[in-house]
């Protein structure tokens, strides 16, 4: 079994940490890569549409959110000697969004902890494991 590329959906909530180490745990055995990628809820605008001054800074407060939790795994894939590359998406769904870069991406498995965030600052949906475990075209390891 071949594993080069590894994804792992981080929105720092202790699942995802966790998710992270066994992510890198895997890099090592398999020399291997790994992404994290934080996804920031957008709403789908028409083309035409133009948004709102208010709406363009909240989406750019939200990106440097999501650039700061991404910031900590970086910070251990470095002491790890790790290749690690972290992704900020703007979506409006999570898990499409996850599946799409995956493939795109020829990611080998996705590492995602069984739950996320919750509340207003929630960057991942409870639900998104199991969506992947059921959509995702790659092998998921769901971290409890």
């Amino acid at each position: 079994m071949k594993i080069g590329k590894i994804l792992v959906p981080y929105d720092g909530s202790e699942y995802s940490k966790r998710a992270f180490s066994y992510a890198l745990d895997l890099a090592k055995k398999y020399n291997s890569e790994v992404t994290a990628i934080s996804c920031i809820p957008v709403q789908e605008q028409l083309p035409e549409t133009n948004i709102p001054e208010q709406e363009k800074l909240e989406l750019q407060r939200q990106r440097n959110i999501a650039s700061e939790i991404l910031s900590v795994p970086e910070l251990e894939s470095q002491e790890t000697m790790i290749p690690y590359k972290g992704i900020v998406l703007g979506t409006s769904s999570v898990v499409d969004a996850i599946i799409a870069y995956s493939e795109s991406n020829g990611i080998d498995i996705i590492i995602v902890g069984s739950r996320g965030l919750g509340g207003f600052k929630k960057l991942l949906l409870g639900s998104v494991a199991s969506a992947l475990s059921q959509y995702s075209k790659c092998p998921v390891l769901i971290i409890k």
